[in-house]
């Protein structure tokens, strides 16, 4: 007979999970260190932001405009992180049973990467929030500690920059697809339908006026076309039978 995970198990397979998102965070998270320092942040202070707005767009937006106007800054983080309503939407129906606090601390901490690990897996992972939690802590903990390391080597910005940091994003957002592609095969051109489409409507929106909005327009665009065309996948399956 198989038993139910504790706790504890769950949590600890969820930060298991996270450690391809880590070890990008912790990346992008010293290049977002290393921003904040050249801005005049202290360590301290970029540790603070990395705490307590864990987005990785979002803090590179505030290094560049807190010295500005704070509506203006406000305003922008508020656009940069509207499109984790999308993910918080996506995931509601799969977290009601759990209690209140989980099903806070779960859409406190959700992000890009943290949500396609998890929708790779729901159904099948999901109905323990502690598996969740992990995950999201993993990368948490990853994205502080590069922050503060970054912003402690600030000073040898030009060797960090040298790295090629700026392409460890873009390189876990492929491998996160590639992944569920491979996990769930029969999907994939339907995936790679919904991946092309909104990459390609993404590069026009910034090719002809970049915003911070224009990510959610993508997604929302890619994501309609996907449901519409399994609707109709469906409905011709149906007449078939029929």
């Amino acid at each position: 007979m198989q038993h139910s995970p504790t706790t504890f198990q769950a949590a600890s397979l969820g930060m298991r999970a996270a450690a391809p998102v880590a070890v990008a965070y912790a990346g992008i998270g010293l290049a977002a260190g290393v921003v904040g320092a050249e801005a005049g942040l202290s360590a301290a202070e970029v540790g603070l932001l990395s705490v307590l707005l864990f987005a990785g767009s979002a803090q590179f937006v505030f290094a560049d405009l807190y010295t500005g106007a704070a509506t203006v800054l406000v305003a922008t983080v508020f656009l940069v992180n509207l499109r984790h309503l999308l993910y918080a939407t996506a995931l509601s129906p799969r977290v009601q049973h759990l209690p209140p606090g989980a099903r806070f601390l779960i859409g406190a901490q959700l992000t890009d990467e943290t949500f396609a690990l998890a929708s790779s897996l729901i159904g099948t992972r999901l109905h323990h929030g502690a598996w969740m939690i992990g995950l999201n802590t993993g990368a948490y903990l990853a994205w502080i500690g590069g922050n503060v390391t970054g912003a402690l080597l600030g000073e040898i910005a030009g060797t960090v920059d040298a790295l090629g940091l700026e392409f460890a994003l873009a390189g876990m957002f492929a491998a996160l697809l590639v992944t569920q592609i491979r996990a769930q095969r029969a999907r994939v051109p339907m995936r790679v339908f919904v991946a092309l489409l909104a990459g390609a409507v993404m590069v026009l929106l910034d090719y002809w006026q970049p915003h911070p909005l224009n990510l959610m327009i993508a997604t929302a665009v890619a994501a309609t076309a996907g449901v519409g065309a399994r609707a109709v996948r469906r409905r011709a399956v149906r007449e078939e039978a029929a």
